[in-house]
């Protein structure tokens, strides 16, 4: 026979009185001792299955005393088996219910407060919350007064069996300590000076960028006294910023307003003029403009009262009322229309090397003499004119001395010649000879000249009457 237990509860069979006398108690089998982890203040347990024997297969009874629930501890639960004979046996199972499970902690959330003295303050850090299935109890180690900063509070939950568990809290102490307001923002200039060139009388200048903090307030919009434009020179700025508590700084920025830029200067159009006698003549060269920022504007040039022949280069000054001046340059050219404009140079020594000089414009005349001719009588068309057509025979007469008709031809035009001089001036004998020192004015030159004269010596020639038919010109439609 076999009987299972539970909470309570006893079976077994009764009957089969014919074994009398019998004294051998039953067999009692039961579990082994049990260990649980407790799930209340009292815990459910299942004891597991008792079975009993009778040595003649008699009915047992089996009884125990185990409650209905089991508490924190050790439990001793008696079984007893008895048979028909009242023969009874007993035996023990321990079950031992632990509780070996922390309570579950919250704590309150971090928080984070402002100590307004700068010193450690009292701080309502909140409550943490703990739950077990025994009566718990909560401690911390927050200090009375918190300190300037971090400071973990460490919350200790405990439990009626002495399970514990912990969490933790970070409380924060900000230093909110405000000093009193004594130091003035600081003021920052991008640009302390400033020079601008000047674009008229009043220049706008861009200041740039000037800004001012303060240890308590942060950014502070300054201010100033510039104008809205600067004349020319320098001119002080004031920056002054103020902060809430009243605290003033200032700052002074230099402007420089300056006029370097010279005038824009259009000198006249290049003129010419014209020379009659070769000398200098006066030129109307009309007048330069100018502008500038700054009025007025001075012009002036240094051109000559007279203009000689040839180029000339007048330069134009435009200064402005800043002393800056700008230059222009004007050509000025004066044409030379009188008996000297197409002289043939000076041929000096070269002129003398030879028997025939140097005659650059193959007119028959010299050079040197062509010049002689125009510098002595410059004021006689007349007299120049017939000059060269006695320097012409001359020139021949030293040249053309082959043969004595060659010299011949030579001497009759020379006659011509004289006698055409003779008709222009009626001072002829005495400017006649003038010629002849002009034209042979080297040894070789007067050599050649006697060794053709010698070639017409003892010949009788017949002279030639003044007269106007004699020149290779028409002296009479010249005016002098």
């Amino acid at each position: 026979n076999t009987g299972n237990t539970g909470n309570t509860g006893n079976t077994g069979n009764t009957g089969n009185t014919g074994n009398t006398g019998n004294t051998v108690p039953p067999t009692l089998t039961i579990p082994a001792s049990i260990n649980i982890e407790a799930t209340g203040l009292q815990s459910a347990v299942a004891a597991g299955v008792v079975t009993a024997t009778d040595s003649l297969g008699n009915p047992v009874t089996v009884t125990n005393n185990a409650p209905v629930t089991f508490p924190v501890g050790i439990t001793t639960i008696t079984y007893t088996a008895t048979d028909i004979y009242g023969n009874v046996a007993t035996t023990t199972q321990t079950v031992t219910v632990a509780d070996t499970t922390p309570p579950v902690i919250s704590a309150p959330v971090p928080i984070t407060v402002n100590s307004t003295t700068g010193q450690p303050i009292t701080v309502n850090i909140g409550v943490a919350s703990a739950t077990d299935i025994f009566p718990v109890s909560i401690t911390n180690d927050a200090p009375a007064l918190f300190p300037i900063g971090n400071t973990t509070v460490t919350w200790t939950a405990t439990d009626a069996n002495g399970n514990v568990a912990t969490a933790t809290q970070l409380v924060t102490v900000v230093d909110a300590f405000v000093p009193a307001d004594t130091a003035p923002p600081i003021l920052s200039i991008q640009q302390p000076a400033i020079t601008i060139e000047a674009i008229s009388a009043q220049t706008v200048v861009n200041l740039g960028t000037v800004t001012a903090t303060d240890v308590v307030d942060g950014a502070i919009t300054p201010t100033n006294n510039a104008p809205t434009t600067f004349p020319l020179g320098i001119t002080t700025v004031t920056w002054t910023a103020t902060d809430a508590a009243g605290n003033t700084a200032t700052a002074q920025q230099q402007v420089t307003v300056q006029d370097t830029t010279p005038p824009v200067m259009t000198a006249p159009a290049a003129v010419s003029g014209v020379s009659q006698d070769g000398y200098a003549v006066a030129v109307n060269i009309g007048q330069a403009t100018a502008t500038d920022a700054f009025n007025p504007v001075s012009i002036t040039n240094d051109a000559p009262a007279k203009f000689p022949v040839g180029n000339t280069t007048v330069t134009w000054t435009a200064t402005d009322a800043n002393n800056n001046s700008a230059t222009a340059t004007q050509l000025v050219t004066v044409t030379n229309n009188s008996i000297f404009a197409n002289l043939p140079p000076d041929p000096g020594a070269a002129g003398k090397a030879t028997l025939a000089g140097i005659d650059s414009d193959g007119d028959g005349v010299r050079d040197d003499v062509q010049r002689w001719i125009v510098m002595t009588y410059p004021n006689s068309q007349k007299t120049r004119a017939a000059f060269r057509q006695l320097a012409v025979d001359l020139q021949n007469s030293i040249l053309n001395i082959a043969s004595k008709a060659e010299v011949k031809n030579n001497f009759i035009s020379m006659q011509k010649s004289m006698a055409c001089l003779e008709y222009v001036r009626a001072d002829y004998f005495d400017i006649v000879s003038s010629l002849m020192p002009v034209v042979l004015n080297t040894t070789i030159r007067s050599r050649a000249f006697l060794q053709g004269d010698n070639l017409l010596s003892g010949g009788i020639y017949k002279g030639v009457r003044s007269g106007v038919r004699n020149c290779n010109f028409n002296p009479n439609t010249m005016a002098n």
